[in-house]
């Protein structure tokens, strides 16, 4: 039985692109070719279809299909650009600090021309690597503690165009999307790439050298969706691990996708999601030669079967296909959004299986002389079994880290915590024992169900008692004004860079509501001194709205 579609009670205001999940609970944003984002919160009843847009400090230019990710002490990094308002396949990025809202540009991968749409994949110690574009074989890893980037070992082929998946035992699967079609693991302990045999069925698309995601399973397995058109119908593959890490893996032919309305159908440079009752829901569109296909079609591939079937398509799915974006939700729902100002969101049937939650060990509270600063929490799976939502290269809003809800045991209403300090970004890590920080801010005090969450899946509740804020007392005058001056440097912002948790939280709240109503009053003010939209910004905008619009990539060779 298929999941359902519904839209947002607030559709946003803008077309959507990139959607990245923060540590925090929010829906991170981006607005179609421009450097402007926004967030989507949860409702108090923790409701993402009833949630509410704000807006997000912008980035320092606007860019399309580029290497992104959440790093482990919860900020967002991108880099790179196939498009985008510095030049073509840009080499810069930049970090995203949730916490401050604001943008730090980062160093360009010393030697490299282009970066663009980069595959990316974070690796478990929180370090980032990226492969670089056609003709080059080059990777490169980056390190966010120190701004560095160094070199890692080269493919046997161009990493441009595929799509990389972590397993669990800490390699990182490819299949070439360029001759000869072979497949390729990264051995992260060594820093070396090692073949990883032929596959059984072509499911790369030659003349595009595109191919469609892949998802790491509840099995152990992996599947790739193809974007090639063989005898008629588009094909996938299911890889199978070896024992050892430096052992081979074997490849096996998977289901066809099946056809629609007699057309044939492939999965062309576009998202997929595992779902919490373990089927990968999968983006495609018919098949075209050297083009991408409309509308969207979806199908929900069941690994216990080893079946495609086709799930109901929504309202908004009338775009080519690479312009779509998946976004996994806390609740094991699915937001998608095809570069347009509406949003669906899919509600899966069933749910997971005991064995792929997370579990709870403890959690300990941090306490300051105001109260607790931080809690620490310890348990299994933290992170999930998979990276669970994939598009390939042209973002990576993978969800493979947790978060922590908190649910008020007498209004029932639902408060996110701040997640951050992740002891891992591997998946699947079974019984090892894992942990993570996290900060309350907004909710009272008082008793709750405190749920730890991965890729949509929730542990079981764990009883929690949060005191709230210590506000401080002060008998010496001086003192309790040498404090408020603290607590207005730090609102204003902090020139030391001291702790956010050095002043009451009701005071980092408010700073973060002004910060976003500055956000759009700025934004508003700019468009009405300009009048009308950028040039570059309308020119893409126009393209984009096009139902048979194409990519503007450098041409094949």
């Amino acid at each position: 039985m298929a999941g359902t579609w519904q839209g947002l009670v607030n559709q946003p205001a803008f077309n959507t692109s990139t959607m990245i999940l923060l540590t925090d609970g929010r829906v991170m944003v981006q607005e179609e070719a421009t450097k402007h984002w926004h967030a989507l919160s949860p409702d108090a009843s923790g409701s993402y279809v009833s949630g509410t847009w704000s807006t997000l400090e912008d980035m320092g230019f606007w860019r399309r299909y580029y290497a992104s990710g959440v790093l482990r002490d919860g900020r967002v990094l991108v880099a790179g650009g196939e498009q985008s308002g510095d030049v073509g396949d840009t080499t810069k990025g930049e970090i995203y600090d949730p916490l401050l809202d604001s943008w730090t540009p980062i160093s360009s991968p010393p030697g490299w021309p282009t970066v663009g749409d980069a595959v990316t994949c974070v690796l478990p110690d929180g370090r980032l690597m990226i492969g670089a574009l056609y003709p080059s074989t080059a990777c490169a890893i980056y390190d966010p503690s120190t701004d560095t980037w160094s070199p890692a070992a080269s493919k046997a082929t161009s990493a441009n165009e595929e799509t990389w998946v972590l397993q669990p035992d800490n390699t990182i699967l490819a299949a070439q999307c360029w001759s000869p079609y072979q497949t390729e693991k990264y051995i992260i302990s060594t820093d070396t790439w090692q073949n990883e045999g032929s596959l059984p069925v072509t499911i790369v698309d030659s003349v595009m050298h595109e191919i469609g995601p892949a998802m790491l399973l509840y099995t152990g397995k992996t599947i790739y969706f193809g974007a090639a058109s063989v005898g008629g119908f588009g094909k996938t593959v299911v890889y199978s691990p070896p024992s050892t890490p430096t052992g081979t893996g074997t490849w096996a032919t998977g289901p066809n996708i099946p056809k629609v309305g007699g057309q044939t159908i492939v999965c062309n440079d576009c998202p997929a999601t595992l779902l919490p009752n373990g089927k990968v829901l999968v983006t495609a569109a018919n098949f075209l030669n050297n083009a991408w296909g409309s509308p969207v079609v979806f199908f929900e591939y069941d690994p216990g079967t080893n079946t495609l079937a086709q799930a109901p398509s929504p309202p908004n799915n009338n775009q080519v296909v690479y312009m779509s974006r998946m976004m996994l939700l806390p609740t094991g729902e699915v937001l998608f959004g095809p570069s347009s100002s509406n949003v669906q969101c899919y509600t899966p049937d069933g749910g997971p299986q005991e064995a792929w939650r997370p579990t709870i060990s403890s959690v300990v509270a941090h306490d300051s002389i105001f109260g607790a600063d931080y809690y620490l929490l310890q348990g299994t799976q933290l992170n999930g079994l998979s990276q669970a939502n994939i598009y390939g290269d042209d973002c990576y809003p993978a969800t493979n880290f947790p978060l922590v809800r908190l649910r008020n045991v007498v209004s029932n209403q639902a408060y996110y915590a701040r997640t951050y300090d992740f002891s891992t970004m591997g998946v699947a890590t079974e019984a090892a024992l894992q942990s993570v920080r996290f900060t309350v801010t907004g909710a009272p005090a008082g008793n709750y169900d405190l749920t730890v969450i991965a890729n949509g899946i929730s542990s079981h509740p764990v009883s929690f008692t949060y005191a709230g804020w210590n506000k401080p007392r002060f008998l010496d005058i001086r003192m309790k004004r040498e404090w408020e001056l603290l607590g207005k440097e730090i609102a204003e912002g902090d020139p030391w860079d001291r702790l956010q948790w050095a002043v009451d939280p009701e005071i980092s709240e408010l700073q973060s509501q002004i910060k976003s109503l500055q956000n759009s009053v700025r934004r508003l003010s700019s468009l009405i001194q300009t009048k009308e939209l950028p040039h570059v910004g309308k020119e893409v905008a126009v393209e984009a709205s096009k139902a048979e619009a194409r990519k503007r990539r450098p041409p094949k060779k």
